[in-house]
């Protein structure tokens, strides 16, 4: 009866690796000396790239972003069931009304709506999973869900939004790094000095460009989050062996039990 009243949940996984990790290296040996002759120190390995990637995935920043777009908030915290024939996903009406999208549970904090650390908690504990395999630099993250199609885009909306946050630093910290240049080239008159300033203005004009042309700046999809058919969990078949092993011991020390508190109800009235 238990395992048959578990909601089923749906597992969409996609494979991301990072983006040009040889060119980034060649242009990361290539600058670097040319940016220590002016006192400036370039950190973009492709371990610091994969470990930031990382880290914002399972930041709170980055679920407070996540859940700004439409119907993220109430699939995390208020999604009921999975209509499998209908492919909709049902909110629980005591926690939020869909048609006006008026939250109606219980204030917490003052708030009936859900906070972005609430949804950092659920987002950890039940929604995501991320990791990566030490040998090959391949990037795992799994959303599990009710709904697998919801699996299946919140894991594109993680993707998407990923490429787009480090995309647009990257881009602003280029912007300043060339008002520096420009700046510190005005300064000098030093040839090799200069010569220095060019080649890193050089390198940041590449990656102003590589942010505008590449929409997989720094993650690319090895393989695309897809819309999963089995559930992944509960598996009823465990649930209802472990139950029958457990009931059956359960039952065999009952009936020692009452076997002999029953031998020795009898033993006491024959003495």
């Amino acid at each position: 009866v238990i395992s048959l009243s578990l909601t089923n949940f749906y597992k969409s996984e996609s494979i991301v690796t990072l983006r040009n990790n040889s060119q980034n290296q060649g242009m990361f040996s290539q600058f670097s000396n040319a940016a220590s002759l002016i006192g400036v120190n370039l950190q973009s390995s492709s371990d610091e790239k994969a470990v930031t990637a990382i880290e914002l995935i399972k930041s709170r920043y980055f679920v407070k972003h996540l859940i700004s777009f439409d119907n993220v908030l109430p699939s995390i915290m208020a999604a009921k069931s999975y209509d499998v024939g209908t492919r909709k996903l049902n909110y629980d009406p005591e926690i939020y009304d869909s048609e006006s999208g008026v939250w109606l549970r219980e204030p917490k904090n003052g708030n009936t709506k859900p906070s972005y650390l609430e949804v950092y908690e659920e987002y950890h504990e039940n929604l995501m999973t991320i990791s990566q395999n030490n040998q090959t630099g391949f990037i795992s993250i799994n959303i599990e869900h009710i709904s697998p199609i919801f699996a299946k885009e919140f894991l594109e909306l993680i993707i998407r939004e990923t490429n787009f946050l480090l995309k647009r630093k990257d881009m602003e910290l280029s912007s300043e790094a060339l008002k520096y240049l420009k700046s510190e080239l005005s300064k000098t008159s030093l040839v090799e000095i200069r010569e220095s300033i060019h080649t890193l203005i050089e390198a940041q004009l590449e990656t102003q460009m590589m942010t505008k042309i590449n929409e997989d700046y720094v993650l690319t999809e090895v393989e695309p989050p897809f819309i999963p058919e089995r559930k992944s969990k509960p598996i009823r078949s465990i649930i209802v062996i472990l139950s029958t092993i457990f009931g059956s011991i359960m039952g065999i020390i009952i009936i020692l039990l009452r076997y002999y508190f029953f031998k020795k109800s009898q033993t006491d009235n024959i003495n």
